[in-house]
């Protein structure tokens, strides 16, 4: 099973977020680490209104669970990060939440390390992934 298919189905916000046409700058900042997909706004900007980066598709569309995909294609990319059978990337807004469990807080680190890097996660929420023994 790949990474793609541990994403959350749906947010884990109780309020789900509605499409925004009016984007403020601040909105549309990269994530944690001031790093931009350039590409991938690129092919957004295609499409009106392009989506604010937590919504930005694989493909630059608009896709409700976006960030949470990104964020599963670049733990797929990682090489240093093996699939985990107990773990699900879910999103809320612009936070990822991983939620399950993994074998160590080395590797936690290293998951938390990547979902940061990808242009517009805001936040990582480990708070309901346990390190299992």
């Amino acid at each position: 099973m790949s990474w793609l298919k541990r994403v959350c189905e749906q947010e884990t916000s109780s309020l789900l977020k509605t499409r925004d046409a009016g984007q403020s700058e601040t909105s549309m900042s990269p994530g944690l680490t001031g790093e931009y997909d350039q590409a991938r706004r690129e092919k957004a900007g295609e499409h009106q209104p392009p989506p604010p980066p937590e919504y930005m598709g694989l493909e630059g569309e608009y896709d409700q669970l976006g960030l949470a995909k990104r964020v599963a294609e670049a733990f797929e990319q990682a090489p240093h990060i093996d699939e985990i059978e107990t773990l699900q990337i879910c999103q809320d807004g612009n936070t990822i939440v991983l939620k399950g469990s993994v074998s160590s807080q080395d590797i936690l680190n290293a998951l938390e390390g990547v979902a940061a890097k990808v242009d517009g996660t805001k936040g990582v929420d480990t708070t309901e992934v346990t390190i299992a023994a």
